[in-house]
């Protein structure tokens, strides 16, 4: 008796891995920013900072509910300045930035969680 071996051909070949591109770390899609890019982010950073004191000075002539909106609309600003050029969430692959996203959601459910059982809200 031979032996026969049959072949599967239904199994996809895995597809060819690509090079990876010079300069890049891997995991990398674009290049890093410049160190110019990067000190004007920090005087926007720093232009928004000012902005969020300035509104501290003016408690009192403006109304509490527009100062925390805006407090939060700063701080998710600044939060996703600093997450996506610094933390180099905008070079990278996708699910990096998906990833936090999710840890992100996950930390605030559980703190509104925890928070609903201390029955802050109530």
């Amino acid at each position: 008796m031979s032996d026969i071996t049959l072949r599967d051909d239904t199994t996809p070949e895995p597809a060819p891995a690509t090079p990876p591109t010079p300069g890049l770390l891997p995991g990398e899609l674009h290049p890093h920013p410049s160190p110019l890019r990067y000190v004007i982010i920090a005087v926007i950073l720093s232009a928004v900072t000012a902005a969020e004191v300035s509104l501290y000075y003016l408690e009192g002539d403006v109304p509490d509910a527009l100062i925390i909106t805006l407090l939060l609309a700063f701080a998710i600003m600044k939060f996703g300045i600093v997450a996506s050029w610094y933390m180099h969430l905008r070079t990278d692959r996708p699910i990096f930035a998906r990833f936090f996203v999710l840890g992100i959601v996950a930390a605030v459910l559980l703190y509104l969680i925890v928070l609903s059982s201390l029955q802050i809200f109530s």
